[in-house]
């Protein structure tokens, strides 16, 4: 792992003893809940690994804070839902048995959307403690989700690749939290791998990290895209990287925004041009995972070969 304070990327001193794959910070920036495979899970605050029992044994892909900080939900492989209330988890009781990736609360905390394989958009009613399938015709791989910043509704994104064998391919939807609707923001084959919201100069504006694979001699060559998205239109410009791109998130305040991929690539982007920052590594990186204040963002060791759809 790594943290990152607005200029330098540091190596983080880790004792997890499976491969990480998501953190998500408390609203009050305390520390952050690290999940990975094989119920791998910590407490992170920026200098100690904690390492805590969630008794299961599911890979677990994507965690999220309740707006008030009070519990957290974590997902993962096979359906697994699990839910931290900051000492324990429990495992909630399956609704699919697709692997499921990301997880996002409402900015009021009534309900939380979890996505996953096969178009999977389950919902957790907060009151209830319910997780409910939403209906919808989709086949995608979903696997970045986030809430506008009013609440209104979530942006999902998917992997609509005809490479992988999937019908119609549509790499956005929108879901106010019941109903889930496709966006028809391009016709290629764009893997949405990060969506981050910002609120400026009184309007909200979403930022849609999107990968495209392209034959290059044989090769698949990565071309990566970032999207910009007001609820009304999309405007798209392309990003110079090395490879493809696997993490974009704004700096909270709405500043500027950080972009990581393949081969330790680290960009910032100012919501017109993307400058590549040095960061020291050739690992993969994943990420970023902001602090609330903004003053640190971790990323993460991604795998060395890029997984479609597992």
């Amino acid at each position: 792992m790594y943290s990152f304070d607005g200029e330098r990327l540091r190596a983080a001193a880790v004792a997890a003893a499976r491969p990480l794959r998501w953190a998500a910070w408390r609203p009050d920036g305390a520390w952050a809940l690290v999940v990975g495979n094989r119920g791998e899970a910590a407490r992170y605050d920026g200098e100690r690994y904690e390492r805590l029992a969630t008794q299961s044994a599911h890979n677990l892909r994507g965690a999220a804070w309740s707006p008030d900080g009070s519990r957290a939900l974590l997902c993962g492989n096979r359906g697994a839902v699990l839910l931290f209330d900051g000492d324990q988890f429990i495992e909630l009781p399956a609704a699919t048995t697709e692997n499921l990736r990301r997880a996002a609360w409402s900015p009021d905390g009534r309900c939380a959307l979890v996505v996953g394989n096969a178009g999977t958009v389950l919902r957790f009613d907060a009151l209830t403690g319910m997780l409910t399938p939403l209906p919808g015709d989709r086949a995608h791989t979903l696997r970045s989700i986030a809430w506008q910043p009013d609440g209104a509704y979530t942006l999902i994104g998917a992997y609509a690749s005809s490479y992988a064998g999937y019908p119609r391919p549509h790499m956005l939807y929108r879901c106010d939290g019941r109903y889930t609707q496709a966006l028809l923001a391009t016709d290629d084959d764009d893997d949405a791998v990060a969506i981050s919201w910002r609120r400026q100069d009184g309007r909200d504006e979403a930022l849609i990290l999107s990968v495209a694979y392209a034959p290059a001699g044989g090769a698949a060559r990565a071309v990566n895209k970032l999207m910009s998205y007001d609820g009304h239109g999309f405007a798209t410009r392309t990003i110079d990287a090395p490879g493809a791109l696997l993490g974009a998130g704004w700096r909270p305040g709405g500043a500027d925004a950080v972009l990581c991929g393949e081969g330790g690539a680290l960009l910032r982007y100012d919501g017109a041009r993307a400058e590549p920052l040095a960061s020291g590594t050739q690992d993969n990186l994943v990420g970023p995972f902001w602090r609330p204040d903004g003053s640190l963002a971790l990323f993460i060791k991604g795998p060395d070969e890029k997984v479609y759809t597992a």
